[in-house]
């Protein structure tokens, strides 16, 4: 391709783009270039443009087309030397423009509320066990009966005094000496643990004194009900939980312990320094923004504690602020009262001491200060970071050789571009529902590039696993041609990125007793990029670059990563957790990819992060091609109720209840509509999905048809081999019907999937050990999610290259099959992957067949869409078998359908087999249409407790109980909108996201002989150490194979480990070791003698107990 270079720089950029352009074009003017180069070539010219790029950098490239057409590609450095055209401007009028702020109506509200906030958040921190803790020579106990914050809230009650809010801002507009005793008569009456039965704080404060005090008492931690405390609140009464239940222990769950000694908690109230209100610094500032409020009328006309935007956009700018000044090694003399004493924090030099660091009035005015800024700049943040670039690719009409597949993406495009505006007026909810296979993950990325003004798209893709990241983020450079400062993808492991690189080519922590919590680091797990992002250098650089981490997640125009990086906005408690989320979701808007595939018990917090995302300004696109309808209706709402509260204080007024919805799938028929309430948008749904499952339905010749297999028990044979049995039955003949020619032989890779390890494992060993059919090998491979890190990686991408199957030509070539089938003589080779749920979600593989221990008819319709994903080769038979009971309906367990599935003691089927609970022809295709609409009525047994008579049925309604409850069920996703709850974590810790027992980490270590052995992290060391264990079985089970079978893609560990070190260069074995064979295990009982087992070709897995029928 032929480029022209055209430079628009000055000062010292000037030489240093003639330097980098002059080595790779010819130089036509004096700041002219032009030569003939590859694209790859291009992209190294704009990047080493980049790495010199400063203030005074502006340089334009024009791609020459044809004598007549040149077609304008990009800048680097200042844009506005150019136009959308590339072209130079030769003259400039101003005008005067009122700049549209992102939310301009309440920064003045925030930032006046979160000053405010930040002079009195830390006061509580004059006590003497707090002040006694900072000394250096302290080694006593580092936490009070009531933290500092507590008796910081009390202390601001006692100013309050019960006046109005006028009362005490104008007391505080003329604060004196007196202030402090004053202040000190009140606070003898509400000191809790001495006085009886002190006033409730939100019981009697006025609105904004309301707000603040909650500012106060939440900068660490939202409050939360002790976790092992008998009497919690309820549900019934949550209306009363902030009047009635809220009390110390919510903030201070230490103060319930029995043994603290009264002089104890008499230090707990005593101030040997006096507080901050004895400062004369800390008077005149408080008096300065009590006048400021006194003059806002705006402030004194609503009640600010419920308006979530302004409430946790200044809890936000508090928190923010406060990280920042205390993770900051300079004081500020200028805010210190030489006559007051007390300290806020301490710090260690560079010999490791400690010493007192900030001065307690100093910090809480230099945190009011930063809060009142921040607040002030985070309008302005979004415009400032890095947006996606003009993007041909975001475009560019689907060619017309894949229009029949992927044409509808252009016509989402264009209504995405058709709604744009209505966009930012009423925000955005969108479900993509589009088949499997049919290009989703880059149509989502046109539609959010087409909702959004050229040059402002952000975007952030929120996926359930982790692999799906790296996967998700690699299409997205790939079909969309996205450099490596435009994509960030966040994984929670190194490790893992090396492995996806290599294969592509309260306790005591170190702050508390710093007496510095805010000085933790505000993600709590290492956050690993796959690139690099370019240095922020904006309005709130200052704020952000003290913890490195939070631009990771901020800064780039796109970013993929798990859900869990970004459900700490609304799920986050403590330790600033929310910050860096909040930030992305102020900043960006939201894709959630497979938000269906979230259990039962997650379905809450996924709810509250779809407020959380309305409240905080976000457009939401739902991109699932099996969401229920109650699932849809009620992120809707979740969604709406968010939006608003943020409309409420940055729209128009009256503007507050239309969403734009749309709804987009592969029948290139997208449609939209402004909805103001859920039975709008419930009937919108419907009628879009009726419309497709008459397209669903219509589709000639099915790809994925199913057949029940029936199993009962067979009293000869344990139920693990008797299912062995069944499903080898099944596997020969699908086989037979599916096979293809590879190298004059019968070929077919299938799936047999089943709900869980142990049980997993037990069938597989009973399937090794039966022989082969004559003249056929069958190649067995165990994947599932306990083996160690670099045995699944391998195991990974040996699938990823055997199942990758666009084109046939292609697929004989690379995928290895055909190497190993001329390797025998036999003429049928049958590979076969025994597989839990890891291999149905999101892998982007294509099967031939499968065999189903079915759990759900979510995961059925998940693992179909893994059968002929690429090929779409119609086939006359049945390519799914599902057996008829499960493992434990096969044993006589009930509930079966459970863990995964969506059956409880309390929601039961009548029968634990499928033969009873499906239709005849319900499996005679597998798609969409049992998950995508709602069952007319629920059959159900005439007992006193009804069991369902319906496989589907059931999960619709344990669903849509889980999200909008009923009379008997308060415990559910919507009491989070319908009751006004955010100012707390009670919910979740009631509904918690991803709840899971404790795990422990193990790796493996060679001897000094060369034996293996595993060795476990010892829990709570300040630095990881890791000692040997028995927890795992050193001699793994003897493995029978019959003859025939073949162990598909065998696992030699020192092999593997050998060329590792190789290309990793890294010398230190000891730290490739623990990093690379990392595996995390739930905790075994301590008083039991349960053990883990290992063997190389099955995982870590435990033998079962009870392999019996009941």
């Amino acid at each position: 391709m032929m480029v022209t270079f055209i430079s628009q720089c000055e000062k010292n950029a000037l030489k240093k783009t003639r330097r980098v352009l002059d080595a790779f074009a010819d130089r036509i003017g004096d700041n002219t270039w032009q030569t003939v180069i590859t694209e790859e070539g291009l992209k190294t010219v704009k990047k080493m443009l980049k790495q010199t790029a400063s203030k005074s950098t502006s340089v334009s490239c024009h791609w020459i087309r044809s004598r007549s057409r040149t077609e304008f590609l990009w800048v680097v450095g200042n844009k506005l030397k150019f136009n959308e055209q590339g072209v130079v401007p030769v003259n400039i009028t101003s005008k005067s423009l009122n700049i549209e702020e992102h939310f301009s109506f309440n920064t003045i509200i925030i930032s006046l509320l979160s000053y405010l906030a930040g002079l009195f958040h830390d006061i509580g921190k004059a006590t003497v066990l707090f002040q006694g803790k900072l000394d250096p020579g302290f080694s006593g106990i580092f936490f009070e009966p009531y933290r500092h914050e507590w008796v910081s809230l009390r202390i601001f009650q006692a100013f309050v005094n019960g006046r109005d809010d006028k009362g005490w801002l104008e007391e505080l507009a003329n604060v004196d000496n007196s202030a402090e005793d004053k202040m000190m008569a009140k606070l003898a009456l509400l000191r809790d643990g001495i006085d009886t039965n002190p006033e409730k704080p939100f019981e009697t404060l006025p609105p904004v004194a309301k707000l603040v005090a909650w500012l106060i008492v939440s900068h660490h931690k939202l409050p939360q009900y002790p976790k092992n405390k008998d009497n919690p609140p309820t549900f019934e009464s949550m209306e009363k939980w902030i009047s009635d239940n809220f009390e110390a222990c919510w903030n201070s769950p230490q103060c319930l312990n029995d043994d603290w000694q009264e002089s104890v908690i008499k230090k707990n109230w005593s101030f040997p320094y006096g507080t901050p209100l004895k400062s004369a610094h800390w008077q005149t500032q408080a008096s300065i923004v009590a006048k400021k409020i006194l003059r806002c009328d705006r402030m004194f006309e609503q009640d600010w504690f419920n308006q979530h935007f302004t409430a946790h956009i200044a809890r936000l700018s508090l928190m923010l602020s406060d990280h920042y000044y205390s993770s900051k090694k300079e004081t500020s003399p200028e805010w210190q009262d030489r006559n007051y004493h007390a300290y806020a924090n301490t710090d260690k030099d560079e010999y490791g001491n400690k010493y007192k660091k900030q001065k307690l009035d100093e910090h809480n005015i230099v945190v009011g200060i930063n809060a009142c800024d921040i607040a002030m700049a985070l309008p302005k943040l979004r415009s400032e970071l890095p947006p996606l670039k003009y993007n041909r690719s975001f475009i560019t009409k689907v060619p017309r050789a894949y229009q029949e597949n992927f044409g509808w993406q252009d016509k989402a495009y264009d209504l995405a571009l058709a709604i744009k505006d209505d966009t930012k007026k009423y925000g955005f909810f969108g479900v993509c529902m589009a088949s499997t296979g049919k290009g989703k993950t880059r149509a989502n990325a046109r539609i959010m590039y087409g909702l959004s003004d050229e040059e402002t798209c952000r975007f952030s893709v929120a996926l359930g696993l982790r692999t799906l990241t790296l996967q998700t983020g690699d299409a997205l450079k790939r079909d969309l041609n996205l450099e490596h400062d435009e994509l960030s993808v966040l994984i929670g492991s190194q490790a893992v990125k090396d492995l996806h690189q290599q294969s592509q080519f309260p306790e005591d922590t170190e702050q508390q007793k710093m007496g510095s919590e805010s000085a933790e680091s505000l993600l709590k797990d290492e956050i690993t990029l796959i690139e690099g992002l370019p240095d922020y250098n904006g309005i709130c650089a200052k704020w952000l670059k003290h913890d490195p981490k939070i631009l990771k997640l901020v800064q780039a125009p796109v970013l993929v990563s798990t859900i869990d990086y970004l459900m700490p906005a609304s799920e986050g408690i403590r330790g600033g957790r929310q910050i860096a989320p909040m930030l992305r979701l102020l900043t960006s808007d939201l894709v959630l990819d497979e938000p269906d595939d979230f259990g039962l018990e997650d379905l809450p917090a996924l709810c509250r992060l779809v407020n959380w995302a309305g409240m905080l300004g976000s457009r939401v696109l739902l991109s699932t091609a099996t969401i229920s309808p109650s699932l849809a209706s009620t992120l809707f709402l979740a969604y709406q109720t968010g939006r608003k509260h943020y409309t409420q204080v940055n729209g128009e007024h009256g503007q507050t209840a239309q969403i734009c919805c749309a709804w987009f799938d592969e029948f290139k028929r997208p449609q939209s509509e402004l909805i103001a309430d859920a039975a709008s948008f419930k009937d919108m749904h419907n009628g879009f999905v009726n419309k497709r499952i008459i397209n669903l339905k219509n589709k000639t010749n099915p790809l994925r048809k199913a057949k029940l297999i029936s199993i009962a028990p067979n009293l000869d044979h344990t139920p693990a081999k008797w299912m062995a049995m069944i499903i080898r039955q099944s596997i020969e003949i699908l086989h037979q019907q599916h096979a293809l020619i590879v190298a004059e032989k019968k070929v077919t890779i299938g799936l047999v999937r089943m709900a869980n390890i142990d049980p997993l494992v037990q069938v597989s060993k009973y399937l090794l050990a039966q022989d082969a059919p004559e003249d056929t090998v069958i190649h067995y491979c165990v994947y599932h999610s306990q083996f160690p890190l670099l045995h699944r990686s391998k195991i990974e991408k040996q699938l990823d290259g055997a199942l990758l199957r666009h084109d046939e030509k292609d697929w004989l070539e690379k995928s290895g099959v055909k190497d190993i089938v001329e390797k025998y003589p036999e003429k049928n080779h049958v590979f076969v992957v025994l597989a839990t749920a890891v291999a149905e979600v999101g892998r982007d593989h294509d099967y031939d067949w499968a065999v189903v221990e079915p759990s759900s008819m979510r995961s059925i319709i998940q693992l179909a869409g893994r059968i002929q994903r690429h090929r779409q080769q119609v086939s006359q038979y049945e390519n799914i078998h599902i057996l008829s009971k499960n493992f434990k309906g096969l044993k006589g367990k009930s509930p079966c359908f459970e863990k995964p599935g969506f059956e409880s003691d309390r929601l039961s089927y009548a029968s634990r087999d499928l033969e009873e609970l499906v239709n005849v022809n319900e499996f005679d295709e597998i798609n969409a249409i049992a998950r995508i609409q709602t069952p007319t009525s629920c059959s159900l047994t005439e007992e006193k407790t009804p069991r369902f008579k319906s496989f589907n049925e059931l999960e619709h309604f344990a669903q849509t109980l889980r999200l909008v409850g009923s009379v008997n069920e308060l415990n559910h996703a919507s009491q989070w909108w319908n009751n006004e709850a955010t100012w707390c974590g009670e919910l979740q810790r009631l509904q918690p996201f991803r709840q899971s027992c404790v795990d422990d980490d193990f790796n493996l270590k060679f001897t000094r002989t060369g034996k293996v052995i595993w060795q476990k992290k010892v829990p709570k060391t300040s630095s990881p150490q890791f000692e040997n264990t028995t927890d795992i079985a050193m001699q793994p089970e003897q493995l029978v194979i019959g003859l025939g079978n073949r162990v598909w893609g065998e696992f030699i560990l020192k092999d593997e480990f050998s060329h590792l070190v190789k290309v990793l260069s890294d010398n230190n074995e000891d730290r490739v070791m623990k990093k690379f064979t990392h595996l995390s295990l739930r905790r075994l009982d301590e008083n039991s003698a349960e053990q883990w087992q290992y063997h190389p070709m099955l995982g870590v897995y435990k033998v079962l107990k009870k392999d019996e029928y009941k």
